[in-house]
Protein backbone atom coordinates (compact mmCIF):
# COMPACT_ATOMS: atom_id res chain seq x y z
CA UNK A 1 0.00 0.00 0.00
CA UNK A 2 1.62 3.69 -1.16
CA UNK A 3 1.50 6.16 1.61
CA UNK A 4 0.65 8.87 0.12
CA UNK A 5 -1.58 8.95 -3.40
CA UNK A 6 0.12 8.65 -6.72
CA UNK A 7 -0.77 10.72 -9.39
CA UNK A 8 -0.71 9.16 -13.32
CA UNK A 9 -1.67 9.86 -16.57
CA UNK A 10 -4.88 7.94 -18.01
CA UNK A 11 -3.77 5.78 -20.63
CA UNK A 12 -7.13 6.71 -22.73
CA UNK A 13 -7.73 10.64 -22.14
CA UNK A 14 -4.78 11.94 -20.32
CA UNK A 15 -6.03 12.89 -16.77
CA UNK A 16 -4.55 12.55 -13.67
CA UNK A 17 -6.07 9.67 -11.83
CA UNK A 18 -5.39 9.33 -8.22
CA UNK A 19 -3.80 6.16 -7.45
CA UNK A 20 -4.66 4.70 -3.63
CA UNK A 21 -3.21 1.35 -4.16
CA UNK A 22 -0.40 -0.06 -5.50
CA UNK A 23 -2.16 -3.35 -5.81
CA UNK A 24 -5.67 -2.58 -6.84
CA UNK A 25 -7.45 -1.21 -9.93
CA UNK A 26 -8.08 2.62 -9.71
CA UNK A 27 -10.54 4.66 -12.13
CA UNK A 28 -10.21 7.40 -14.21
CA UNK A 29 -12.71 10.68 -12.83
CA UNK A 30 -12.98 11.90 -16.21
CA UNK A 31 -13.56 8.68 -18.80
CA UNK A 32 -14.11 5.74 -15.50
CA UNK A 33 -11.32 3.95 -17.52
CA UNK A 34 -9.98 1.48 -15.16
CA UNK A 35 -6.23 2.35 -14.81
CA UNK A 36 -4.07 -0.98 -12.61
CA UNK A 37 -2.23 -0.18 -9.78
CA UNK A 38 1.90 -0.09 -10.63
CA UNK A 39 2.86 -3.60 -8.33
CA UNK A 40 -0.83 -5.22 -9.33
CA UNK A 41 -0.93 -8.68 -10.43
CA UNK A 42 -2.19 -8.76 -13.79
CA UNK A 43 -3.31 -12.37 -13.98
CA UNK A 44 -7.76 -13.07 -13.54
CA UNK A 45 -8.59 -12.94 -9.89
CA UNK A 46 -10.37 -16.64 -10.04
CA UNK A 47 -7.16 -18.09 -12.21
CA UNK A 48 -4.05 -17.55 -11.04
CA UNK A 49 -1.52 -17.71 -13.83
CA UNK A 50 -4.14 -16.68 -16.58
CA UNK A 51 -3.59 -13.24 -18.22
CA UNK A 52 -6.87 -11.54 -17.48
CA UNK A 53 -8.31 -9.58 -20.62
CA UNK A 54 -10.38 -7.48 -18.92
CA UNK A 55 -11.46 -5.67 -15.93
CA UNK A 56 -14.96 -5.66 -14.21
CA UNK A 57 -16.55 -1.97 -14.51
CA UNK A 58 -18.50 -2.56 -11.36
CA UNK A 59 -15.78 -3.74 -8.68
CA UNK A 60 -12.91 -3.51 -10.43
CA UNK A 61 -11.15 -7.23 -10.02
CA UNK A 62 -9.18 -8.73 -13.37
CA UNK A 63 -11.06 -11.19 -15.57
CA UNK A 64 -10.13 -13.68 -17.94
CA UNK A 65 -12.48 -14.48 -20.91
CA UNK A 66 -13.88 -17.27 -19.01
CA UNK A 67 -15.06 -14.96 -15.60
CA UNK A 68 -16.57 -12.03 -17.57
CA UNK A 69 -19.64 -11.03 -19.10
CA UNK A 70 -19.91 -8.19 -21.64
CA UNK A 71 -22.94 -5.81 -22.04
CA UNK A 72 -24.09 -2.79 -24.22
CA UNK A 73 -26.18 -0.61 -23.36
CA UNK A 74 -27.31 2.86 -24.89
CA UNK A 75 -25.68 6.11 -23.44
CA UNK A 76 -26.11 9.07 -24.94
CA UNK A 77 -27.23 7.69 -28.31
CA UNK A 78 -24.20 5.55 -28.80
CA UNK A 79 -23.59 2.14 -27.75
CA UNK A 80 -21.25 1.45 -24.89
CA UNK A 81 -19.63 -1.85 -24.09
CA UNK A 82 -19.26 -2.36 -20.16
CA UNK A 83 -17.41 -5.66 -18.84
CA UNK A 84 -18.92 -7.21 -15.48
CA UNK A 85 -18.24 -10.14 -13.58
CA UNK A 86 -20.69 -12.94 -12.49
CA UNK A 87 -20.90 -11.56 -8.63
CA UNK A 88 -24.55 -11.12 -7.78
CA UNK A 89 -23.93 -7.30 -6.76
CA UNK A 90 -21.40 -6.65 -10.46
CA UNK A 91 -24.43 -8.46 -12.61
CA UNK A 92 -27.80 -6.33 -10.67
CA UNK A 93 -25.22 -3.42 -11.47
CA UNK A 94 -25.29 -3.64 -15.24
CA UNK A 95 -28.43 -5.29 -15.65
CA UNK A 96 -29.70 -1.68 -17.48
CA UNK A 97 -27.30 -2.87 -20.24
CA UNK A 98 -28.45 -6.16 -22.12
CA UNK A 99 -25.89 -8.92 -22.68
CA UNK A 100 -23.76 -8.95 -25.73
CA UNK A 101 -24.50 -10.67 -28.67
CA UNK A 102 -20.93 -10.00 -30.51
CA UNK A 103 -22.42 -11.02 -34.19
CA UNK A 104 -24.51 -8.86 -33.79
CA UNK A 105 -22.39 -5.98 -32.52
CA UNK A 106 -20.11 -6.78 -35.42
CA UNK A 107 -22.98 -6.47 -37.74
CA UNK A 108 -24.12 -3.10 -36.43
CA UNK A 109 -21.19 -1.26 -35.71
CA UNK A 110 -21.45 2.01 -36.89
CA UNK A 111 -18.04 3.39 -36.40
CA UNK A 112 -17.43 3.53 -40.25
CA UNK A 113 -20.17 7.11 -39.82
CA UNK A 114 -18.28 8.66 -36.95
CA UNK A 115 -16.44 10.77 -39.26
CA UNK A 116 -19.69 11.93 -40.88
CA UNK A 117 -21.91 12.56 -37.97
CA UNK A 118 -19.25 14.52 -37.02
CA UNK A 119 -19.52 17.08 -39.84
CA UNK A 120 -23.17 16.78 -40.35
CA UNK A 121 -23.10 17.58 -36.37
CA UNK A 122 -20.98 20.80 -36.89
CA UNK A 123 -23.21 21.72 -39.92
CA UNK A 124 -26.17 21.65 -39.17
CA UNK A 125 -25.37 23.32 -35.59
CA UNK A 126 -23.51 26.35 -37.09
CA UNK A 127 -26.03 26.85 -39.99
CA UNK A 128 -29.33 26.59 -37.03
CA UNK A 129 -27.20 29.19 -35.01
CA UNK A 130 -26.19 31.31 -38.13
CA UNK A 131 -30.40 31.72 -38.21
CA UNK A 132 -30.74 32.45 -34.94
CA UNK A 133 -28.45 35.41 -34.88
CA UNK A 134 -30.40 36.65 -37.90
CA UNK A 135 -33.28 36.76 -36.61
CA UNK A 136 -31.72 38.38 -33.46
CA UNK A 137 -30.89 41.32 -36.35
CA UNK A 138 -34.12 40.77 -37.86
CA UNK A 139 -36.18 41.84 -35.02
CA UNK A 140 -33.42 44.61 -33.58
CA UNK A 141 -33.66 46.17 -37.16
CA UNK A 142 -37.61 46.00 -37.50
CA UNK A 143 -37.68 47.29 -34.58
CA UNK A 144 -35.62 50.23 -34.79
CA UNK A 145 -37.08 51.19 -37.72
CA UNK A 146 -40.74 51.12 -36.66
CA UNK A 147 -39.69 53.23 -34.08
CA UNK A 148 -37.19 54.92 -34.58
CA UNK A 149 -37.14 55.93 -38.18
CA UNK A 150 -39.91 57.39 -40.71
CA UNK A 151 -40.16 53.60 -42.29
CA UNK A 152 -42.10 52.91 -39.42
CA UNK A 153 -45.57 53.86 -41.76
CA UNK A 154 -44.70 50.92 -43.62
CA UNK A 155 -45.56 48.21 -41.43
CA UNK A 156 -49.12 47.41 -40.26
CA UNK A 157 -50.12 47.85 -36.58
CA UNK A 158 -52.52 45.85 -35.14
CA UNK A 159 -55.61 47.60 -32.45
CA UNK A 160 -56.58 45.63 -29.72
CA UNK A 161 -59.48 46.88 -28.01
CA UNK A 162 -59.59 50.04 -30.43
CA UNK A 163 -55.81 50.53 -28.94
CA UNK A 164 -53.33 50.61 -31.87
CA UNK A 165 -49.90 49.90 -30.86
CA UNK A 166 -47.03 49.98 -33.09
CA UNK A 167 -44.68 47.42 -33.22
CA UNK A 168 -46.36 44.49 -31.81
CA UNK A 169 -47.06 42.65 -35.09
CA UNK A 170 -42.78 42.93 -35.60
CA UNK A 171 -42.62 41.17 -31.93
CA UNK A 172 -45.20 39.04 -32.31
CA UNK A 173 -44.12 37.22 -35.23
CA UNK A 174 -40.38 37.68 -34.78
CA UNK A 175 -40.90 35.34 -31.36
CA UNK A 176 -42.47 32.93 -33.56
CA UNK A 177 -39.75 32.40 -35.93
CA UNK A 178 -37.01 32.83 -32.78
CA UNK A 179 -38.85 29.82 -31.70
CA UNK A 180 -38.56 28.15 -35.25
CA UNK A 181 -35.19 28.77 -35.00
CA UNK A 182 -34.87 27.33 -31.87
CA UNK A 183 -36.57 24.24 -32.80
CA UNK A 184 -33.99 23.99 -35.92
CA UNK A 185 -30.85 24.11 -33.06
CA UNK A 186 -32.24 21.52 -30.97
CA UNK A 187 -33.40 19.20 -34.12
CA UNK A 188 -30.01 19.52 -35.42
CA UNK A 189 -28.15 18.31 -32.12
CA UNK A 190 -30.33 15.15 -32.43
CA UNK A 191 -28.36 14.04 -36.17
CA UNK A 192 -25.66 12.64 -34.24
CA UNK A 193 -28.21 10.11 -32.62
CA UNK A 194 -28.18 7.25 -34.39
CA UNK A 195 -31.43 5.82 -34.02
CA UNK A 196 -32.63 9.48 -34.15
CA UNK A 197 -30.69 10.33 -37.61
CA UNK A 198 -33.33 9.63 -40.16
CA UNK A 199 -36.52 11.33 -38.78
CA UNK A 200 -34.22 14.34 -36.83
CA UNK A 201 -32.66 15.18 -40.76
CA UNK A 202 -36.32 14.70 -41.93
CA UNK A 203 -38.24 17.34 -39.12
CA UNK A 204 -35.01 19.58 -39.85
CA UNK A 205 -35.79 19.53 -43.35
CA UNK A 206 -39.69 19.72 -43.14
CA UNK A 207 -38.94 23.00 -40.25
CA UNK A 208 -36.29 24.63 -42.55
CA UNK A 209 -38.97 24.50 -45.54
CA UNK A 210 -41.71 25.93 -42.91
CA UNK A 211 -39.03 29.17 -41.41
CA UNK A 212 -38.38 29.74 -45.15
CA UNK A 213 -41.69 30.19 -46.50
CA UNK A 214 -42.79 31.67 -42.72
CA UNK A 215 -39.67 34.77 -43.74
CA UNK A 216 -41.31 35.22 -47.21
CA UNK A 217 -44.52 35.94 -45.46
CA UNK A 218 -42.92 37.98 -43.13
CA UNK A 219 -41.07 40.03 -45.93
CA UNK A 220 -44.32 40.56 -48.16
CA UNK A 221 -46.39 41.61 -45.11
CA UNK A 222 -43.96 43.89 -43.39
CA UNK A 223 -43.28 45.35 -47.01
CA UNK A 224 -39.80 45.17 -47.04
CA UNK A 225 -39.92 45.16 -51.05
CA UNK A 226 -40.66 49.47 -50.30
CA UNK A 227 -37.38 49.76 -48.39
CA UNK A 228 -35.36 52.67 -49.96
CA UNK A 229 -32.77 51.33 -48.85
CA UNK A 230 -31.51 47.43 -49.62
CA UNK A 231 -28.79 47.31 -47.79
CA UNK A 232 -30.54 45.91 -44.61
CA UNK A 233 -33.10 43.46 -46.75
CA UNK A 234 -30.07 42.15 -48.78
CA UNK A 235 -28.18 41.78 -45.54
CA UNK A 236 -30.31 39.36 -44.12
CA UNK A 237 -31.68 37.78 -46.77
CA UNK A 238 -27.69 36.92 -47.36
CA UNK A 239 -27.24 35.33 -43.44
CA UNK A 240 -30.28 33.68 -44.42
CA UNK A 241 -29.43 31.67 -47.24
CA UNK A 242 -26.21 30.78 -45.95
CA UNK A 243 -27.39 29.47 -42.91
CA UNK A 244 -30.32 27.51 -44.69
CA UNK A 245 -27.80 26.20 -47.13
CA UNK A 246 -25.60 24.60 -43.76
CA UNK A 247 -28.96 23.15 -42.50
CA UNK A 248 -30.40 21.73 -46.09
CA UNK A 249 -27.21 20.41 -46.49
CA UNK A 250 -26.69 18.67 -43.42
CA UNK A 251 -30.43 17.30 -43.11
CA UNK A 252 -29.98 15.84 -46.29
CA UNK A 253 -26.27 13.77 -44.76
CA UNK A 254 -28.60 13.22 -42.16
CA UNK A 255 -31.37 11.55 -44.30
CA UNK A 256 -28.79 9.92 -46.23
CA UNK A 257 -26.66 8.61 -43.55
CA UNK A 258 -29.44 7.80 -41.40
CA UNK A 259 -31.19 5.44 -43.77
CA UNK A 260 -27.97 3.43 -44.66
CA UNK A 261 -28.07 2.93 -40.65
CA UNK A 262 -31.51 1.92 -40.88
CA UNK A 263 -30.61 -0.83 -43.56
CA UNK A 264 -27.70 -2.33 -41.63
CA UNK A 265 -29.56 -2.70 -38.88
CA UNK A 266 -32.57 -4.45 -40.23
CA UNK A 267 -29.85 -6.44 -42.28
CA UNK A 268 -28.25 -7.15 -38.77
CA UNK A 269 -31.36 -8.21 -37.36
CA UNK A 270 -32.68 -10.14 -39.99
CA UNK A 271 -29.69 -12.07 -40.82
CA UNK A 272 -29.51 -13.11 -36.62
CA UNK A 273 -33.48 -13.83 -36.73
CA UNK A 274 -33.98 -11.09 -34.23
CA UNK A 275 -37.36 -9.30 -33.90
CA UNK A 276 -37.98 -5.90 -33.54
Amino acid sequence: MTTEPDLIGCPVCGGQVLIESDDKVSHCAYCASPVLGPSQSRDCVNHPGTLAKEVCNVCGDLLCEECLEKRVGDYGGKLLTIVNCTKPICVSESDWANPLNEEYQRLANMDWADRADNIILRVTGVGAVIMMVFELFFIVGMLYMQYFTSLGSLFPVWTIAGISIPGLPIIVLMIMGNLLCALLLQTSLQVFVHDRQFTSGLFLLVVLIIEAAFLLWRGLYFNLRQLPEPTFLLTLLSAFIIGAFLILIGSLGAIYIGNKKRIQMKNAKDKLGLSG
